[in-house]
């Protein structure tokens, strides 16, 4: 692999010492003069018609400065992401526990608290859709008088999946259950809001997608786009929770109603209550293989529960659809993906979108078909692993896929598979041992027929420095960092050089949302574009000035080189000569995802080509009186393409099995006929440092054609693998069966229950 100076090293987080030093300022953190406190009045049931909605008594209350409800947005009354369906305010009824139908302004938070409980609401409930198999019978109630409740129905199939089964010697049949998981980012969402002189409006947000915000902000106001500014501040997490609009219109509707800056800030259970959260899935499966362990068929119907508007349901069931075969080859597929609309939590964009629920399906039917032929799970994995130039149900062929296979071997190694039944396995009367392994495939960016573009400013200085424009929200996973990495290698000078310039729609172009593990890629690559228009032409000045030819130059560390050689002659040198020469050392680089492989006929039309593996193991201790699960030791490997920043890959991956940790043990958003019973960090348990395992991260690189440096995105994939390597690590453990996450304690202890103690492991 080529000899990078900025690449593959482990560089400072940009802007860390602001972060460590506590001078970071996040939205929270902003003071504007005479800035009003906002506070916004959530439905008292999930499902009711409004009989009557009276704000007078609000409005009178001294300190108050504005109430605004539905009637008084001027442009149009709802969010805007990929469907117009879910209002900014209720007016003739609400639909989840999350709807609003109010917004106050006051001088404030006490008083902006005190007008919401004079306002009077008179509902008339009624009987709400909650359970999501009953929900697509014919008889069901609807959640929307006139839309069934099937929001969608998906099928990506490929082979003959009648004869693949005719081919199976066993089949493999079982049904499993994720629960809804909660982002819980650090931060909950806020937003400042101020009107400029002009009648033009600032907004700073902790938002994942800035540039959709300015759309959706526009149309509630009734106003032009460019009277619309967007700024993110720092961003402390996000997970999916702040891809969409969440406070930000509010603020920008009570800002252009009063004259004044207002802020919003949700406290955590107004952000529990309201934002997006993971989709609970039903998934059928059926996997037909051979007697030497060869998969013929895969079957696989996925239900999802995303709540009662459209947001991004039918996309993370698409995610989950096409990948639920798993990290395998499958000759014959039927996969199936429903998206069922309830009066529950809403459902959308949460990290792995789709992934973790279809791997716990894949993971844990793997294991269970080793069992049943008596094969080793790692060797069965192997067996059937997917591979360079193979094809996936969607009709796609894997461009690069040695990493399936070498990730599954280094996290045995890790975990010294081969050795487990050398170790005790009951080390006291109480506790079993046992160990897991879990695979992934993951699909990023977007896919085919999909706008997926991002656009990226450099402009070099005359002393040398870049500044990088962009668009793209870092969210805490240390984006900007590896744009400067890849913007400083591509030109050839020192990354602390490089200044990072944050979405600000007045200053960056549009990069879309920071989701879809798509942003180190497509930005990533709009910015290499930049910087290489831009070192062109400081080549061809180099080449006019010391009369070599352009072939056998290069910019290296800040210095021009001559075959390899330095030259004492500077960037800064070449910037200045090229200014003098009136020529351009700013570049604008845009990328739109291509898609040169044509796909065949009748295939998914939205498949990606690009592709990521990874594999996880676990050694748990389990405790069969008290149903307690210890994770001894985790190992993760992940394929990373070219890992840009180290530091960062490796946190990215430990923080996403972290995350995966809470999804198989302890996670779950409960809720009772809609309302959520889980409302705090009190109730809905995170894993905290305590629960958190000794862990060896490793990260193999297998570059990825048609990306930057061959990089592939990480943020996503630590989480994949973590649940189902730790349940078959439970399995193994105690002998019980897993179709349910998380697998807490209370679980374990009923399935310990439903075997004879002979049966325990």
């Amino acid at each position: 692999m080529d000899e990078y100076s900025t690449l593959g090293k482990p560089i400072e987080r940009y802007r860390f010492n602001e972060l460590v030093t506590g001078k970071a300022l996040f939205t929270n953190d902003i003071k504007l003069p005479g800035m009003l406190t906002g506070k916004l009045l959530y439905a008292a049931h999930p499902c009711a018609e409004i009989i009557r909605l009276d704000v007078s008594r609000a409005k009178k209350l001294p300190g108050v400065v504005a109430v605004i409800t539905h009637e008084d947005v001027p442009g149009e009354n709802s969010y805007f992401y990929l469907s117009g369906d879910q209002p900014l305010f209720a007016s003739d009824a609400v639909h989840y526990q999350g709807d609003i139908l109010a917004a106050v302004a006051a001088e404030d938070e006490n008083t902006a608290m005190a007008a919401l409980e004079l306002i009077v609401v008179e509902y008339n409930p009624i009987h709400g859709v909650f359970d999501m198999r009953e929900a697509i019978k014919p008889e069901s109630e609807k959640v929307w008088k006139n839309r069934d409740n099937l929001l969608d129905h998906l099928t990506i199939s490929l082979g003959d999946i009648k004869d693949g089964f005719k081919q199976a010697d066993v089949i493999i049949e079982n049904t499993y259950y994720t629960g809804r998981a909660e982002p819980a980012p650090l931060e909950t969402e806020g937003a400042v809001a101020q009107i400029e002189i002009d009648g033009s409006i600032v907004v700073y947000s902790s938002t994942q997608a800035p540039n959709k915000d300015r759309i959706q902000i526009a149309r509630a106001l009734g106003i032009s786009e460019n009277q619309v500014r967007v700024i993110t501040p720092f961003i402390g997490g996000g997970f999916g929770s702040k891809i969409e609009a969440h406070v930000q219109i509010h603020a920008a509707l009570l800002a252009q109603a009063t004259g004044k800056p207002v802020k919003i800030i949700r406290s955590r259970e107004e952000a529990i209550r309201s934002h997006v959260k993971r989709h609970p899935f039903y998934l059928e499966c059926r996997t037909g293989a051979r007697r030497d362990g060869t998969i013929t068929a895969v079957e696989v119907k996925a239900y999802a529960d995303t709540g009662p508007y459209i947001n991004l349901g039918p996309e993370v069931v698409g995610v989950a659809v096409m990948n639920s075969s798993g990290p395998y080859y499958t000759p014959n597929a039927l996969l199936e993906g429903f998206t069922v609309m309830t009066n529950n939590p809403i459902g959308g964009a949460m990290r792995g979108f789709g992934g973790p629920q279809a791997a716990f399906a894949y993971e844990t039917q793997m294991d269970l078909l080793a069992e049943t032929l008596k094969m080793d799970p790692l060797e069965i994995r192997l067996k059937n692993g997917l591979g360079t130039g193979m094809q996936v149900p969607t009709g796609a062929k894997i461009r690069q896929g040695d990493g399936m296979r070498a990730c599954l071997e280094e996290a045995a190694r890790l975990i010294e598979w081969d050795k487990r039944k050398e170790k005790e396995s009951k080390p006291a009367a109480h506790l079993r041992r046992g160990w897991g392994l879990a695979a992934h495939v993951f699909t990023l960016a977007y896919g085919r027929k999909i706008p997926d573009n991002a656009g990226v400013v450099l402009e070099l200085a005359g002393d040398g420095t870049l500044s990088l424009r962009t668009g793209a929200a870092d969210i805490g996973q240390g984006l900007h960092t590896a744009l400067a990495q890849l913007a400083s290698e591509s030109l050839g000078i020192e990354v602390s050089q490089v200044r990072v310039i944050s979405p600000d729609t007045e200053k960056t172009l549009d990069s879309g949302a920071t989701n879809a593990s798509r942003s180190v890629i497509i930005s990533g690559q709009a910015a290499v574009q930049a910087a290489r228009e831009i070192k062109k032409t400081l080549l061809i000045t180099a080449s006019e000035e010391t009369g070599l030819p352009i072939e056998v130059l290069n910019l290296k560390n800040g210095w021009l080189t001559a075959e390899g050689e330095r030259i004492n002659m500077s960037v800064k040198d070449l910037a200045n000569k090229s200014r003098r020469l009136n020529r351009s050392i700013s570049a604008i680089g845009y990328y739109a995802v291509e898609y040169p492989e044509p796909l065949p006929p009748n295939s998914y039309p939205h498949a990606p080509n690009i592709y990521t593996f990874g594999a996880q193991a676990a050694q748990v201790l389990v405790d069969i009186e008290t149903g307690q699960v210890m994770i001894e030791k985790l190992v993760a490997v992940h394929d990373a393409g070219l890992i840009v920043n180290p530091f960062g890959a490796l946190g990215q991956i430990e923080g996403g099995a972290a995350m995966g940790i809470g999804y198989a043990l302890m996670e779950e958003i409960h809720s009772e006929k809609g309302q959520i019973l889980t409302d705090s960090l009190d109730t809905y348990l995170l894993p905290t440092a305590k629960d958190i395992p000794p862990m060896e991260v490793k990260i193999l690189e297998f570059p990825e054609p048609y990306t930057p440096f061959g990089v592939k995105g990480i943020g996503e994939v630590g989480i994949l693998p973590t649940a189902p390597a730790i349940t078959n690590a439970i399995h193994d453990a105690t002998g019980i069966s897993i179709n349910c996450i998380p697998m807490t304690a209370e679980r374990v202890l009923k399935s310990l229950a439903a075997l004879k103690d002979d049966q325990i492991n």
